[in-house]
C-alpha cells in the first residue's frame, strides 16, 4: 500500500478498557504492536486516524451488563478526558506523530450488550436525536483536554453510520429503516457539539446486488440513500451533502468530512452470494471502475480524505488478496488514481457543451500544475461517440492506467478514462 502513495490509513482501535482497567492506572506495555504499525506509518509519511473505544468496566453508563461499546457514565467523563490528555501526549509526537482522532467507531448503533468494533451510543428512548445529545456532553470533556496535550490534534466525531436518509420521503421512509438514528448528528449539535470536533467522520458503502442490478458491470447501488450507479454515483456524495446540511441549519461552519470508510460491497456478511456472482470478473471490474469515480468525487466533494474499508476487504472489497497477496484491479484503479489525482483542485464538473453536446456522460475537471485532468464515463452504460470542445486531449488512460490514443472523438464507456490538456 506504500507503493501506492497512499496519504492516509485509519486504525481500529485503541481500546481505553485495556489501558486503564483500574481508575487512574495507565498501563501502555500492551501497546508494542500498536507502536510499531504507528512507526511504520508515520515512517511511510501516511496520517493515521486513530480510533479510541471501549469504556473500561467501572466507567460504563448502562452498569452490570452495559457493553464496553456503550457510552461513558456522566461521573467518569472527566476520567475519559483526563485518559485522552494521556494519550494523545505519548502518541502526538515521534516517533508515532498522531495527529487525528476518532473518538468510537460507529456509535450512533443501539445500546448491546457484550463487546463489538463498532460502538452504541444510540439510545432508542430519545426519539427526537437517538442519544447524540449524550454524545457531545463526552465531546464537551475531551476535546479540551486533546487540545491541550496537543494543540494541533484534530478531533472527529467517530465515523457514523447513517444507516438510511432520515429526511421526509426520503431512504428511511422507502425502505422501512429507523428514521431517529441518523438523527445522532443533529443531537450533538443541537446540544452544543459544535464547538468541540474539528470534523465528522462517516461510513458509505454501496452495493453490487444481484437481486436489484443483475450483477451487472458498473452497476451498482444503495436503497437507503436513493443512490444508483446511473442517476446520484456513490452513496457517499448524498451522505455528504446531508451532514453538511445539519452543519449548516445550526450555523455549525469550519468543520471538515472525513469517509472514513467506503466501498463497494458484494455478497452477505461474510462475502458470500448465490452462483458466486461476487467473484466474477464483472464484479472485479465494477469495484475498479468505482474506485476511480470515488476518488474523483471525494475530491470534488471537498472530502478531508477518503479511506477505503479495507485493504484486505470485507464483502469481497478487498485491495489486495489476504491469501497470497496479489493485488486486485481495484488496487491497479486506486494505485493510478492517487498518482493521477494527485495535488489536483477541483474545477468543474464536465458539461454536454464540452463534449459536443452529448448526453449520458459524467465526469470531473481537475487542474494540477500546468494540466487540466477530466475523469469521465459514460453515466447511462452505453458507448458515447464524442468530440472534445477544446480539441485532442495531450493524453488518456483508462481507470487501469492503460494508455488510450487520444483523438478529437472518441468513444466514452462505462470504464473511466482520465484525460490531460494544456491549460
Amino acid at each position: 500500500m506504500a507503493a501506492t502513495n497512499m496519504s492516509w490509513v485509519r486504525k481500529n482501535a485503541v481500546k481505553w478498557s485495556s489501558i486503564e482497567t483500574t481508575e487512574g492506572i495507565y498501563t501502555w506495555s500492551g501497546m508494542g504492536n500498536l507502536d510499531n504499525e504507528l512507526k511504520n506509518a508515520s515512517s511511510n509519511g501516511i496520517k493515521v486516524i486513530l480510533v479510541v473505544r471501549s469504556t473500561p468496566q467501572w466507567a460504563r453508563k448502562i452498569a452490570g451488563t452495559g457493553p464496553s461499546c456503550g457510552p461513558i457514565a456522566q461521573n467518569k467523563l472527566s476520567a475519559f478526558g483526563n485518559f485522552m490528555h494521556a494519550l494523545v501526549a505519548r502518541y502526538s509526537v515521534a516517533p508515532y506523530n498522531v495527529k487525528y482522532w476518532e473518538l468510537w467507531n460507529e456509535e450512533d448503533g443501539i445500546y448491546k450488550t457484550g463487546d463489538a468494533i463498532w460502538g452504541c451510543w444510540g439510545d432508542a428512548d430519545d426519539t427526537n436525536y437517538f442519544g447524540g445529545g449524550y454524545y457531545a456532553e463526552m465531546l464537551k470533556v475531551a476535546y479540551p483536554q486533546i487540545k491541550a496535550a496537543d494543540t494541533q490534534a484534530q478531533v472527529l466525531i467517530g465515523g457514523l453510520t447513517l444507516g438510511c436518509d432520515p429526511r421526509p420521503g426520503a431512504g428511511c421512509s422507502i425502505t422501512g429503516g429507523n428514521s431517529t438514528a441518523p438523527k445522532f448528528l443533529e443531537g450533538i449539535v443541537q446540544n452544543g457539539g459544535g464547538p468541540y470536533f474539528d470534523g465528522v467522520s462517516y461510513h458509505s458503502y454501496d452495493f453490487y446486488d444481484y437481486v436489484i442490478w443483475g450483477g451487472t458491470l458498473g452497476q451498482y447501488g444503495n436503497g437507503d440513500w436513493q443512490s444508483a450507479w446511473n442517476t446520484t454515483g456513490p452513496t457517499f456524495i448524498a451522505k455528504a451533502e446531508f451532514i453538511k446540511s445539519v452543519l449548516s441549519n445550526y450555523n455549525v461552519t469550519g468543520k471538515y468530512l472525513v469517509n472514513s470508510e467506503v466501498a463497494l460491497a458484494c455478497g452477505d456478511a461474510d462475502g458470500n452470494s448465490p452462483g458466486d456472482y461476487c467473484k466474477s470478473t464483472d464484479f472485479e471490474k465494477t469495484k475498479a471502475y468505482y474506485v476511480a469515480q470515488t476518488y474523483a468525487a471525494a475530491i470534488a466533494e471537498g472530502l478531508h480524505a477518503s479511506i477505503w474499508y479495507s485493504v484486505f476487504g470485507w464483502r469481497n472489497s478487498q485491495l489486495i488478496n489476504s491469501t497470497d497477496l496479489s493485488t486486485t484491479q481495484a488496487y491497479t484503479a486506486f494505485k493510478f488514481g492517487q498518482s493521477e489525482l494527485n495535488n489536483v483542485a477541483y474545477s468543474g464538473q464536465v458539461v454536454s457543451a464540452d463534449i459536443g453536446g452529448t448526453s449520458g456522460v459524467s465526469g470531473y475537471k481537475f487542474l494540477r500544475n500546468d494540466r487540466r485532468v477530466w475523469m469521465i464515463w459514460s453515466l447511462d452504460g452505453n458507448t458515447h461517440s464524442i468530440t472534445f470542445s477544446s480539441g485532442v486531449p495531450l493524453a488518456a488512460w483508462d481507470a487501469l492506467g492503460v494508455t488510450i490514443t487520444p483523438a478529437t472523438s472518441m468513444s466514452i464507456t462505462i470504464k473511466p478514462l482520465y484525460l490531460e490538456w494544456n491549460p
